[in-house]
């Protein structure tokens, strides 16, 4: 007689039991998502910033080539209203550069202060990140031997 009032509360626990794991499941799953949408921002971000540094780094390249002691202004003019550079290589949308100078007198002569700044776009949609830098660059005295 005993036994035969217990028999729903088997069920009810084992409900409750059932309810609880689910909600806890929910949140985990909720939990996760979230550190996968923080993660995908990293990554686009991080393409984003490397992607307008290589893009500053290759005007650098070409205003200061090797070997030469002075800079090649005319190269400066060529990115002068911006110029898109393959984004394709960091898997990015868009890679903008633009590079503006100004010249100054330098020991009387004329010498150019440079400002290039690259803006890149990666991702897409909610990911979608964009990454500007900048850089100043000036031509230097050189002293002669």
């Amino acid at each position: 007689m005993f036994y035969s009032r217990q028999r729903g509360s088997a069920l009810v626990v084992s409900l409750f039991i059932i309810t609880v794991m689910g909600a806890f499941a929910a949140a985990m799953i909720r939990i996760d998502w979230s550190g996968q949408d923080t993660t995908a921002r990293e990554v686009f971000s991080t393409r984003a910033w490397y992607a307008a540094h290589s893009g500053n780094e290759i005007v650098l390249s070409k205003l200061f080539p090797l070997g030469q002691t002075e800079s090649d202004p005319d190269v400066c003019l060529e990115y002068k209203d911006g110029k898109a550079l393959n984004a394709n290589l960091f898997s990015c949308q868009t890679l903008v550069v633009t590079c503006s100078r100004t010249s100054y007198q330098d020991s009387g002569s004329e010498a150019f202060k440079y400002h290039i700044e690259s803006t890149a776009t990666c991702g897409a949609g909610q990911f979608s990140t964009t990454r500007t830098q900048e850089v100043w660059a000036k031509d230097l005295e050189v002293a002669l031997p």
